[in-house]
């Protein structure tokens, strides 16, 4: 077989031809790249929406009422109203009030304490979710209603024998209960 011989024509031809070929790799493999950069940058963006997405789908923890919060909330009441003897204090205050203004008491500690709730926690929250407040409140005041009659029942023999005292001393104490069951609420909270 004979060898072509191979002219120096051909060889710059070639050349050029395989030059043009590896200049159009080039340019496909910087075009890939940045198809790469933007798809990245649209991953990120991505994984960034389902972050937001996992926070709005998530139970926020103030819109449910667990076992823990019942704890905590009787905890509170009981520490509120044991704290220093304030139940002590209630006691002789509750002899200086009528039925009337223990009554009014009744109602202003509800109040007070959906003051101090919105204020140091859900003024944080979303306003769909201030519905929610007057439920957790609602339990928070029955749990303080409860200890504060407990505490007094406990500490105070003379509790049961008046049912008007042992009324007004409700009264008296329930605020302080109040209190310290929300402020107990919302250690922890997220």
């Amino acid at each position: 077989m004979a060898k072509k011989k191979v002219t120096l024509e051909e060889i710059n031809v070639k050349l050029d031809s395989l030059t043009k070929t590896v200049k159009k790799i080039q340019k496909r493999e910087i075009k890939i790249e940045q198809e790469e950069q933007t798809e990245l940058v649209e991953l990120k963006k991505l994984e960034e929406l389902e972050e937001q997405i996992k926070k709005r789908v998530e139970p926020h923890p103030l819109k449910k009422i667990t076992y823990k919060d019942v704890a905590k909330g009787a905890l509170g009441a009981f520490i509120g109203v044991v704290a220093h003897y304030t139940f002590i204090y209630g006691i002789h205050v509750a002899a200086e009030l009528d039925m009337v203004r223990a009554t009014l008491l009744f109602p202003l500690s509800f109040f007070l304490g959906g003051v101090f709730l919105y204020a140091t926690g859900f003024r944080k929250v979303s306003r769909k979710m201030l519905w929610f407040l007057p439920v957790r409140l609602t339990v928070l005041y029955t749990i303080s209603l409860l200890m504060t009659i407990a505490v007094l029942f406990l500490f105070h023999p003379e509790f049961t024998h008046s049912f008007a005292d042992g009324y007004k001393q409700v009264a008296a104490v329930a605020l302080t209960a109040l209190i310290g069951a929300c402020t107990a609420d919302l250690i922890g909270q997220e």
